[in-house]
């Protein structure tokens, strides 16, 4: 049956464009937030950290530890790239070092409508201090990476949106963002 969805039928989903990408820094609430919108929307919904789970049995933690952190990257983008490939549009949780490969800003430019959350450092980082899954990350770092990311995540997206809210606020703000683009 077709969707009467105003969001994935209207001018804010182009058949070329077909998926939604939600994205920003590691403890932001993505994977959160996209579950939340893929339900709103009566979309499917991917998530990097699940694909990696299913692929590799492992966390990313537990990839970035066994095989090092340049090599989770490869598979996030990996796992990024194949699920933009998909023909059926989905909600996709991406993993925010994918800004960094210009394969996936360039796929993502092509493929999907990206929505940045946003939040402040001091959030970011409670957030991640209680996700078993998500790699170790100190402060410095999370400076370093939140600003060499952030005019890329600029770069790539639609839509950024503040994530501090409760996830239901959050999706829609999202929902009314992309009916009224």
């Amino acid at each position: 049956m077709a969707s009467t969805n105003p969001v994935t039928t209207g001018p804010a989903m182009a058949v070329d464009r077909p998926h939604i990408v939600v994205t920003g820094l590691m403890g932001v609430g993505k994977s959160t937030t996209a579950r939340a919108l893929a339900e709103s929307l009566e979309l499917p919904h991917r998530d990097s950290d699940d694909d990696l789970q299913q692929l590799f049995a492992a966390s990313g933690a537990e990839l970035a530890r066994r095989h090092g952190v340049d090599e989770l990257h490869r598979l996030e983008a990996a796992v990024l790239l194949g699920a933009l490939a998909a023909t059926n549009p989905a909600v996709i949780s991406a993993a925010a070092w994918v800004v960094e490969d210009p394969r996936c800003r360039d796929a993502l430019a092509r493929r999907a409508t990206v929505i940045v959350l946003e939040a402040p450092l001091d959030v970011v980082a409670a957030r991640i201090a209680t996700g078993h899954h998500r790699r170790p990350m100190d402060r410095a770092e999370l400076e370093r990476l939140a600003t060499q990311r952030a005019p890329l995540f600029e770069t790539v997206a639609d839509l950024s949106v503040d994530a501090t809210d409760d996830p239901q606020v959050v999706v829609s703000k999202i929902v009314e963002k992309l009916l009224t683009r």
